[in-house]
């Protein structure tokens, strides 16, 4: 069945002649000489196009177009006009139609114009399921991340910088990004850098760009990261591994919103949101000198941090899954389960890779396990404990391992109360009073 196109004109002669030179394409098309009861259609059902005449008795072109707007529909428009109109169709453009054409139809070049608004709607629905995928994929079981996550939505739509930490392998571009497609930047670029991958000597020129002949080698102008992110999110990974003389530049763009490329005298103004992430302390880099007090504070105005796996128990059986899922699809593998030997050893586990440590473990898990069930991952969840430095005063020690226990095992009865009073073998009151003397979700 080919692509569903919806033409729209009063003129019943002109939708006869639509309907049956278009269907020689291969389209499916369903015709209205009604606006009004065309909209309501396009609201039940799903089209691909519309096609759209501009003069109509009941509504105009423009007028439908505002209409589909105000009721959320982002079906791409090719709007039809006579010669004496031109100016509408390009009020209509800017009001968001795809494309015109003018009357009488040339039907070779309408083809051309439908073929590529089609192939825009298919980009845009790739693009809005690669944007769900992302979101499936932030598994936010803890209350830590929850809080992390309604953090970053409710800061979203607003351009202020953010600074993200924690430590290697938690997740920090993911929230970035997270970040960036709930604003209203999330139709434009999101663009990240390691600013510890790159050399020092080439990090200016790949972040600021430079004109032809700065150096050697420069023999064309090139667009720097910063530039290739306009309108959208720049994200600058490991801010701290940052040379104190970009530092200054990077201050410079955050406050003049410019940017001057290397070996150019000329700046040039910038759209770009920043947000930033480190897996080191900076406040006390401040305090050494070195990372600049001024930028930390121009950097860190909406601080996000994500605390280590180990300290949110609760995410990892839901991630483990995740991943186990992900990875089966990927290599064609039959749907693998977690034993509960391996939930156990991986509550148990320190995790000092975090999130992506996990993912390793569970993607090298699908390949080697035969059944549908992994039984075993090779893991050392032993703990030998350094009596000068790691003893811990007996009620602090008491005190962790009853919060580790009660959220281990109310992950794993999946906060059924009763189902956990029956493991522990304590009563339900007991473990109320514990879940609200530690904090816990319930």
């Amino acid at each position: 069945m080919g692509k569903k196109i919806i033409i729209i004109d009063d003129d019943r002669d002109i939708l006869d002649l639509m309907r049956i030179r278009l269907k020689s394409y291969g389209y499916n098309i369903f015709t209205e000489s009604s606006p009004i009861e065309a909209l309501d259609r396009i609201q039940k059902y799903q089209f691909d196009l519309i096609l759209l005449d501009q003069l109509m008795p009941e509504l105009s072109g423009l007028e439908f177009i505002d209409l589909l707007k105000k009721r959320n529909i982002k079906t791409p428009v090719v709007l039809m006009t006579a010669y004496g109109s031109l100016e509408d169709a390009v009020l209509a453009m800017k009001k968001g139609a795809f494309h015109y054409i003018t009357k009488p139809i040339n039907f070779e070049e309408l083809k051309i114009i439908i073929d590529q608004a089609l192939e825009l709607s298919d980009l845009k629905k790739e693009l809005t399921e690669l944007r769900s995928l992302l979101y499936k994929e932030i598994v936010a079981e803890s209350s830590q991340m929850k809080k992390i996550l309604e953090t970053a939505k409710k800061i979203a739509p607003f351009d202020t910088t953010v600074l993200i930490t924690g430590e290697s392998g938690t997740g920090k571009e993911m929230i970035a990004n997270f970040i960036h497609n709930n604003s209203l930047r999330k139709d434009k670029p999101f663009v990240a850098i390691n600013c510890g991958a790159i050399p020092s000597d080439l990090l200016e020129s790949e972040l600021f760009g430079y004109k032809k002949g700065a150096f050697t080698g420069a023999n064309t102008d090139k667009k720097g990261l910063i530039e290739e992110a306009e309108g959208g999110t720049l994200f600058l990974d490991e801010i701290g591994d940052l040379p104190i003389d970009l530092q200054v530049k990077l201050l410079r763009v955050l406050q003049e919103k410019e940017i001057k490329p290397v070996g150019s005298n000329k700046s040039k103004k910038i759209n770009v949101r920043f947000i930033t992430a480190t897996n080191r302390d900076l406040k006390k880099m401040v305090e050494e000198g070195k990372f600049r007090e001024d930028l930390y504070y121009r950097i860190n105005v909406i601080p996000i941090h994500i605390p280590p796996l180990r300290e949110r128990k609760e995410d990892i059986i839901p991630l483990a899954r995740f991943f186990i899922k992900r990875f089966c699809s990927k290599y064609g593998i039959p749907q693998k389960k977690l034993s509960d030997n391996v939930k156990n050893k991986l509550l148990r586990y320190e995790f000092k890779g975090n999130v992506r440590e996990l993912e390793n473990i569970i993607e090298r898990a699908v390949l080697t396990t035969e059944g549908e069930q992994i039984e075993d991952i090779p893991i050392n969840v032993s703990k030998r404990y350094n009596f000068s430095s790691d003893l811990k005063p007996f009620k602090k020690a008491k005190e962790e391992f009853e919060k580790n226990y009660l959220e281990t095992l109310l992950t794993y009865t999946r906060r059924n109360i009763s189902k956990a009073s029956k493991v522990a073998g304590i009563t339900r009151a007991q473990i109320y009073r514990m879940i609200k003397k530690y904090g816990i979700e319930a």
